[in-house]
């Protein structure tokens, strides 16, 4: 049966399910808008990679940034430092994640979608230019929420996890990271006091 409008309503979720769910926010963001925002990004330090040189397979980077978070939409938000904590975990989430996102949606819809959808979906973060941009596009917008919840007061434990999410960018083999760090970061963080000499 191809019922493609799963698709669509499942992608709808993300309207609904938020981010850091277990910290105290003063601005709250659905992953829908955290997705809007790393697809923004995820552009932006592609045309500075292009002006730089390198060559974008710009199909490629928007469907990265445009689809990684579909998996939340089926198992949820799963917290950062819970999916990254160490490699027996990661790799027991991917499958759970996997396992839920091909029993909950892809096995709803009939080939040869089933097998396109499949490889969008789970086509995220890796070592190409544009699985590189996706990373870093995607830990700018979160540090860009931390930026947000330190600017509103609320330091504690956003400062700490500024500090973590800035060298996760520095480490990113990429000079739009780089560039991002060092000319498009300071505006960001101008009026916020609690940052200027972080």
């Amino acid at each position: 049966m191809e019922n493609l409008g799963k698709l669509i309503t499942t992608a709808r979720k993300l309207n609904n399910i938020g981010r850091w769910a277990n910290e105290f926010l003063h601005q709250r963001s659905s992953v829908a808008e955290h997705s809007f925002s790393v697809a923004q990004i995820a552009q932006l330090l592609g045309l500075i990679e292009e002006e730089n040189g390198k060559s974008i397979d710009w199909k490629t980077l928007y469907r990265k940034a445009l689809n990684h978070d579909i998996p939340e939409a089926v198992m949820g938000d799963v917290i950062s430092t819970t999916k990254n904590s160490n490699a027996e975990v990661k790799k027991a989430l991917s499958l759970v994640e996997e396992t839920l996102v091909e029993d909950n949606l892809l096995n709803c819809i009939s080939e040869p979608y089933k097998s396109i959808y499949r490889q969008i979906i789970f086509d995220g973060k890796d070592e190409s230019t544009e699985g590189l941009i996706l990373s870093a596009a995607d830990n700018i917008d979160a540090l860009i929420e931390c930026i947000q919840e330190i600017k509103l007061s609320n330091q504690e434990p956003f400062l700490e996890k500024y500090g973590y999410i800035l060298e996760k960018i520095k480490s990113i083999n990429l000079y739009s990271a780089g560039y991002f760090v060092e000319n498009i970061l300071p505006y960001i963080i101008n009026n916020c006091e609690a940052l200027k000499n972080k």
